[in-house]
């Protein structure tokens, strides 16, 4: 099953292009903008096998 978010924000143009220069300088993660999602899913042995079958696939 593929899930995928469906994201209604708006983003302020000048934002999004803050935010390349900072991912493309290596930017420290905290300097990125308040709009930039922090959360993230618990990372339980089930998750990591997801993920390794998805990189596995992936590879293949």
């Amino acid at each position: 099953m593929r899930e995928r978010a469906t994201d209604t924000r708006t983003y302020d143009p000048e934002e999004l292009t803050a935010l390349a220069s900072l991912v493309a300088a290596d930017g420290f993660w905290r300097l990125a903008p308040e709009w930039v999602p922090l959360q993230f899913a618990v990372p339980t042995r089930e998750l990591m096998e997801r993920v390794e079958r998805g990189l596995r696939r992936l590879a293949a």
